[in-house]
């Protein structure tokens, strides 16, 4: 990829994500796909990665494919993301989010 096609790769990228609702979540290739990038999905994982830890970015709700945390269990990322994706309802058995309670008392 060509720096300016990953520049612009990095900034659909980050617009989507910007645009996830509380409390929903997307999978790594959906998010590639919206930004105009089929295939892409580990380019996703790849830059959410570099993402400074005090991003206001919602990070946390780019799960995998099976609605799954990518990061090992028990890691310090891991950890993060569950606890963020927690605070917005989700209840989550071991890396898997099963429900969202708060979007089911809606």
């Amino acid at each position: 990829m060509t720096n300016q096609a990953m520049l612009h790769f990095k900034s659909q990228v980050l617009l989507i994500l910007s645009e996830v609702p509380f409390g929903q979540y997307i999978a790594y290739g959906e998010l590639a796909k919206q930004a105009g990038f089929p295939g892409y999905a580990r380019h996703v994982g790849t830059l959410l990665k570099t993402l400074p830890k005090d991003t206001k970015l919602p990070w946390h709700r780019v799960v995998n494919a099976q609605k799954r945390i990518s990061f090992t269990e028990n890691s310090d990322a891991y950890v993060r993301q569950r606890e963020r994706l927690e605070q917005e309802g989700w209840v989550i058995v071991g890396t898997k989010l099963v429900l969202n309670e708060k979007s089911q008392a809606k």
